[in-house]
């Protein structure tokens, strides 16, 4: 790209130009002396005529915004911001502190080769800064996280710089994202499609530690699904190695659900769990992306329910035809009301349990969640009956344990402690909302993971790592 400016020339009659610090293609950044301050400053320029594109004035005037609305120490603080015209241009001006240091691109490509220890230290520092971008309202997402954009100072300090890709949360989720911006080989997957959540950056600070660790492009590795394969050409701890794998998911809800979590997990306040994957010859089928959860699980048939379950409602149900039948011959007796009474009770609890049998056994169960409301809904024969309410009232998952009345009673009768029944469970208050009590042990800790990554809610004390 063509210089606008020339060192000791002076723009806006306030910064003379002393060296170029950077180009690319959202515009040409200088070292400048404030004449007003005498300080040095780091001025950003965009030439109209040069990009012939208003999208990326657009960027730029969005990178001045949220420049002037962020107050961290490894920030660049924002100073100034203004349009120049002339009779053949329009140049735009961002004006910043100075970051004194090296980026960590230029360090490797000099010879620098960082210690676990000093990758471990970086990434505590670049998390702390994440955690303060996303915790703004609304969230701020870089989109442009490499080793370009991160200087280190002679001290070890850590700067973040070159906000020209951001967004926030807000414009993502409500414009849907159209301009796909980033750096190949640092950009998360769905940045190919425009779309930018906080997750996005832990990718990409992922991706600039697996740089500084192999000093090789993540682009250069080699991927299944998407997935990055480092592990046969790092020499890393284990610890450090799965907590990098992490971070570098395809799937935005497989990693770690904020910059806090991850902070917390790399300095050993945090359990990392290893990610499950769905059990061999399992038929569930789970489909997901960052808004909207679904999972189906097919009839599971009679060789995963209890045979006594049905045969509970069978009772139930004929105990209640012959009281009906028998009341009709006891019009003089005392127990007149007690029995069509009795009779009734008899009824709705076999034809509710025959419900419940025949939904659970020989139906399909469909769980769908998303950001506003979950649904669970048993269906057989084109019948169905479900449950419902809102996503934010889930207050946990768990696998649940309880005893089934049916269970309670057998128990008594042959006196003897009643058998109990594992299920996935979501909490919401005092309300269990129980499925999958059928699926083997695999399946339900692989499923409950499934639905506490979507809701990113702690996972379950039963499939943590013992």
């Amino acid at each position: 790209m063509e210089l606008l400016h020339q060192p000791e020339e002076i723009i806006a009659q306030r910064y003379r130009i002393v060296n170029i610090l950077g180009q690319g293609g959202m515009g040409i950044t200088y070292e400048a002396e404030d004449l007003q301050t005498q300080g040095r400053v780091a001025i950003k320029a965009l030439s109209l005529n040069r990009v012939g594109d208003w999208k990326a004035v657009e960027l730029f005037e969005r990178e001045a915004l949220v420049l002037s609305n962020l107050n961290h120490p490894c920030l660049p603080k924002y100073l100034d911001y203004f349009p120049v015209e002339t009779a053949n241009n329009h140049s735009f001006y961002l004006v910043q502190e100075l970051v004194e240091g090296r980026s960590l691109y230029s360090l490797v490509e000099s010879g620098w080769h960082a210690t676990e220890s000093e990758i471990r230290q970086l990434a505590s520092q670049l998390l702390d800064i994440l955690t303060y971008l996303h915790g703004l309202t609304p969230p701020v997402i870089h989109r442009d996280i490499k080793p370009q954009n991160i200087i280190r100072s002679q001290e070890g300090g850590i700067f973040l710089v070159d906000f020209g890709a951001v967004k926030t949360t807000y414009q993502t989720t409500f414009s849907g994202g159209s301009t796909v911006v980033g750096t190949y080989g640092y950009m998360a997957p769905e940045q190919f499609r425009g779309q930018g959540y906080p997750a996005t950056d832990l990718y990409g600070l992922g991706a600039t530690l697996l740089f500084l660790i192999t000093h090789k492009s993540p682009s250069e590795f080699p991927t299944r699904q998407l997935k990055i394969n480092f592990r046969s050409q790092t020499i890393i701890s284990p610890e450090l190695g799965d907590w990098l794998e992490k971070l570098l998911e395809p799937a935005v809800e497989d990693r770690f659900g904020s910059a806090k979590e991850a902070l917390s997990v790399l300095l050993g306040q945090g359990v990392l769990v290893p990610k499950r994957h769905r059990p061999i010859g399992s038929r569930i089928a789970v489909t997901k992306n960052e808004r909207k959860l679904v999972v189906e699980i097919p009839r599971l048939g009679w060789g995963y329910w209890d045979f006594h379950n049905f045969i509970s409602a069978l009772i139930s149900l004929i105990a209640a035809y012959f009281l009906f039948s028998f009341h009709y011959f006891t019009f003089i007796s005392l127990f007149f009301w007690i029995f069509p009474l009795f009779s009734v009770i008899m009824l709705m609890f076999g034809l509710n349990k025959l419900k419940d049998t025949i939904f659970k056994l020989l139906g399909r169960t469909q769980l769908e969640i998303d950001r506003q409301n979950f649904k669970i809904k048993w269906s057989f024969l084109g019948l169905f009956y479900q449950i419902q309410g809102k996503t934010k009232h889930i207050e946990k998952v768990e696998l649940n344990t309880f005893v089934r009345p049916e269970d309670e009673l057998i128990a008594k009768w042959k006196d003897k402690s009643p058998q109990t029944t594992t299920a996935c469970a979501l909490i919401e208050g005092v309300r269990i909302h129980r499925f999958g009590s059928g699926l083997t042990p695999l399946e339900k800790e692989w499923l409950l993971q499934e639905v506490a990554t979507f809701l990113r809610k702690p996972l379950p004390p039963s499939i943590l790592p013992r």
